[in-house]
């Protein structure tokens, strides 16, 4: 793992799918669940769920920002 150097830069993940650890950070599913409990189909039930969650909070993040909360 190396990690990028600048204010601008974010480390990815590189040993685990992209979908795995975005359910995963942000704490929908544990890893052993993911393996153990939950299927395909759920992991990307899961995943809808943050991305929509994430465009709405940008979506309100914005209207405040511009003074408008409708």
């Amino acid at each position: 793992i190396s990690f990028p150097r600048g204010q601008d830069s974010s480390a990815g993940y590189v040993n685990i799918s992209p979908l795995i650890a975005v359910i995963v950070s942000h704490k929908l599913a544990t890893l052993n669940e993911l393996e153990t409990v939950f299927g395909l189909e759920d992991a990307i039930n899961l995943y809808e769920i943050i991305a929509i969650d994430t465009y709405n909070e940008y979506q309100a993040n914005e209207r405040a920002k511009h003074g408008n909360n409708s």
